[in-house]
């Protein structure tokens, strides 16, 4: 199957894409960890984009993906509005810091400041055009613009045009994800005590896609049944990295252990070819521990779903706190 066919009705694609560029402008900005790549979204990006992301590995030879097929893809989000807020203002701050650093390069690298500007100036015009620049977040979110996201995105989580087959588990923590990292999970950081995350379980639970199980039920098998029913090996790496994997470091929030295992045994159970069951075990082991990482060994349906919307909404949490304060300096 194609890639864009694997991708098409799944949330956050465009917003992991965007993160993906990142990984292009680092290459061009700091040649020596140029490195080949081989991740979903890597090679997603290389079909959207129309060029080849294959690295030279030679200290000349790095790509930069801010050429045209690159900036004719952002204005394409631009015009669908695709890309959730906090994507949005993550990837223009840092291309504005790229876009800095390329300032000091040497005479070498001065063809890519050019690319990285304009691939800056597309990112200015999409956070415009979406009207999420952080600066307007408190001006402009409202709760009735919070209560339409939910409703879009478990509207669209229940009737999924194609239905990706990403099951239960992995399907609620995208959708719990999406809407953390939109409007509405900026109007819950702004308002405690406003009810987004309730309101969020309260819909999910109410008429999810597949029935919820009755009773309790242990998380490792549910974290190994959700990867041993996704539909193939470019599922599971795809649904690894919208959990975060391979994005870079400076751009990761607290991720929750949940996701994190989920992220985990995906990714052991199709590179390292581990079984589901034992990879499953290991990282729930390896994500959780004490305090806000401590999970129950088994929970009913309506605490997994209420666990993964705190998880989702903690870690788009810490990365607007992030984005504030490389805004103030701190």
């Amino acid at each position: 199957m194609k890639l864009p066919d694997i991708a098409r009705g799944v949330p956050l694609v465009d917003d992991r894409l965007l993160l993906e560029l990142l990984n292009d402008l680092h290459t061009a900005d700091d040649l020596t960890r140029a490195r080949a790549r081989e991740g979903f979204f890597a090679r997603l990006l290389a079909q959207v984009t129309g060029h080849s992301r294959r690295r030279d590995l030679a200290v000349t030879g790095a790509l930069v993906g801010a050429q045209r097929g690159t900036l004719a893809w952002i204005s394409e989000l631009t015009d669908r509005l695709a890309a959730t807020d906090l994507v949005v203002a993550e990837v223009t701050d840092e291309v504005t810091r790229v876009n800095h650093r390329v300032d000091r390069l040497d005479a070498r690298l001065q063809w890519a400041e050019g690319g990285v500007r304009d691939l800056g100036i597309a990112l200015a015009k999409l956070a415009e055009q979406t009207g999420r620049g952080l600066a307007e977040h408190d001006e402009r979110l409202q709760r009735v613009e919070s209560t339409l996201a939910v409703d879009r995105a478990v509207r669209r989580w229940r009737h999924p045009r194609p239905d990706p087959n990403l099951g239960r588990l992995a399907g609620a923590m995208l959708l719990a994800r999406e809407v953390a990292g939109g409007p509405a999970g900026e109007y819950a950081a702004s308002k405690p005590g406003a009810g987004v995350e309730h309101e969020l379980a309260e819909r999910m639970l109410q008429d999810p896609p597949e029935p919820w199980y009755d009773g309790i039920r242990p998380i490792v098998g549910l974290l190994a049944e959700s990867t041993r029913t996704l539909p193939g090996d470019e599922s599971r790496i795809m649904v690894a990295e919208l959990l975060g994997e391979g994005v870079p470091e400076a751009l990761t929030g607290t991720r929750g252990p949940l996701s994190s295992a989920l992220r985990k045994t995906a990714l052991a159970t199709t590179v390292e070819g581990v079984d589901p069951d034992a990879a499953a075990v290991a990282a729930l082991h390896t994500a959780t521990g004490n305090g806000s990482d401590y999970v129950a060994p088994s929970l009913s349906a309506e605490e997994l779903v209420r666990q993964i919307i705190r998880e989702q909404f903690t870690e788009a949490d810490s990365r607007r706190s992030r984005l504030r304060e490389l805004g103030s300096g701190a």
